[in-house]
């Protein structure tokens, strides 16, 4: 269905390898303000914590004297603390700052360090990568957060890569089955999509409607505008009478077979039919239902290669999806090798 696929599709190892170059979201800036968090990325543990100052850090969750969890500790000015023996790890680059044991700090090993990660703080959310970056966190053209009424929804973890649940978000034609008790009755017939890929950008707007059990949300007609960056970012704009709402959705890989998943809703100030926790909790409604599914789907690891699974012409948009997921990974691999 589309002419530009890479020469071969990617392994599960290269993915893996990739995707260590991907910025990729490890917590809510909200829940730091109750303490360090514990994050997996892609199988390393990592301690994510605010400063004193309010400045988010990353380093390896493991305290390089005896082992201990550092996300288990307390912050301490710029530092993280350990809970085991008090030594204090900089954020910013994971030297010692602090051995409580030693009346001379100076005698602070030259080796203690732990590996601290690049931070990036957008939407809301505590953004790391494990290798040298490809880009920045991904960007939208239409949202402005100064401009716009948002907030999360609650995170949550799956049992499958995070491109399974990215892919997900925008397969229209599972509406009609999974969400008839959220969105009602909508047609199993899709009608001809028309994505639109420009290098790890895919679009598409779509005309829809939803049935009687959505109107009260929703209105009975909308434009949905589709707007995903692969790998682990996805969106959609649906412009209404009533004004323009949005979801966001940003993804983490905990594992080659697990993820991590933070979202956003919110709506233009001249949307004025529901409340910002009104839109939320519909929102949580609709990923419940999506949750039952996915985390039932096998493999639990998505496949980049087009002959993988059984397509048809209602896939467009998830194949455009996978390509440019593809060509991802072959441009962090070619650049990084």
């Amino acid at each position: 269905m589309f002419d530009d696929q890479p020469r071969e599709a990617p392994t599960s190892e290269d993915v893996s390898l990739a995707l260590r170059h991907c910025w990729q979201p490890v917590a809510r800036i909200e829940d730091l303000k109750r303490g360090p968090q514990r994050a997996v990325l892609l199988g390393e543990a990592l301690a994510v914590f605010l400063t004193e100052s309010g400045k988010a850090a990353v380093v390896a969750d493991r305290c390089a004297h005896r082992g201990a969890s550092l996300s288990m500790g307390k912050v301490a000015g710029d530092s993280i603390q350990c809970p085991y023996h008090g030594w204090e790890w900089a954020g910013e680059d994971g030297a010692c700052t602090r051995i409580p044991s030693l009346p001379d700090q100076s005698q602070i090993p030259p080796r203690a360090r732990i590996p601290a990660f690049p931070v990036r703080e957008q939407w809301g959310l505590v953004w790391t990568v494990l290798a040298e970056p490809v880009g920045e966190p991904p960007t939208l053209p239409w949202f402005d957060p100064e401009e716009w009424i948002w907030g999360h929804g609650p995170p949550f973890d799956l049992p499958v890569s995070f491109g399974i649940m990215i892919e997900n978000f925008r397969d229209v034609a599972h509406l009609a089955f999974v969400h008839q008790a959220t969105l009602g009755a909508m047609a199993e017939t899709i009608e001809p999509l028309h994505p639109e890929r420009e290098g790890l950008r895919v679009t598409m707007r779509r005309e829809m409607r939803v049935g009687e059990g959505a109107d009260e949300i929703w209105g009975s007609l909308r434009e949905l505008h589709v707007y995903a960056i692969a790998p682990n970012f996805t969106s959609s704009l649906m412009p209404t009478v009533k004004g323009d709402r949005c979801l966001l959705h940003a993804a983490r890989a905990i594992s080659s077979t697990e993820s991590a998943h933070y979202w956003i809703s919110g709506f233009t100030e001249d949307y004025d039919e529901h409340s910002l926790e009104e839109a939320i909790e519909f929102e949580q409604r609709l990923y419940l239902e999506d949750r039952t599914i996915v985390s039932a789907v096998e493999p639990r690891e998505l496949s980049l290669s087009p002959d993988a699974e059984v397509n048809t012409l209602a896939d467009r948009f998830t194949l455009a999806y996978r390509l440019a997921f593809a060509n991802y990974v072959e441009s962090a691999l070619s650049h990084h090798t």
